[in-house]
C-alpha cells in the first residue's frame, strides 16, 4: 500500500477516533450508567476523563504516528524521483 493511502486511511481512523472520545458525554447521556468512579458518578467523570486524556494520547499517537507516515512519503517520493531521472538519463 503506498503512503499516500495509508495517510488517508489513517486520516479517516484518527478523525472518527478523535468523535468519539471527545464526544464520549453524548454517548453517556444517551446511554445512562449508574455507578460511582473515584466518588464521582460514572456518567460524568468517564466522559471528562476520556475528553481530556483521550484525546491528549490520540494527539501523542496520531503526532508520531504522523511523521513515520510523512517521512515513508518522502522516501517514496525520493525514490520515484531518483527513477525518473535514471530512466531520463538513459533515453539522452
Amino acid at each position: 500500500m503506498s503512503a499516500y493511502k495509508k495517510e488517508v486511511w489513517f486520516t479517516i481512523i484518527m478523525s472518527a477516533l478523535f468523535l468519539v472520545s471527545g464526544h464520549m458525554g453524548l454517548i453517556f447521556s444517551l446511554f445512562p450508567v449508574d455507578g460511582m468512579l473515584f466518588g464521582f458518578p460514572v456518567m460524568y467523570i468517564v466522559p471528562i476523563l476520556v475528553g481530556w486524556f483521550g484525546v491528549l494520547i490520540l494527539t501523542i499517537i496520531a503526532g508520531k504516528m504522523g511523521n513515520h507516515i510523512d517521512q515513508a512519503i518522502e522516501d517514496e517520493n525520493n525514490q520515484n524521483q531518483s527513477t525518473t531521472n535514471s530512466s531520463q538519463k538513459g533515453a539522452s
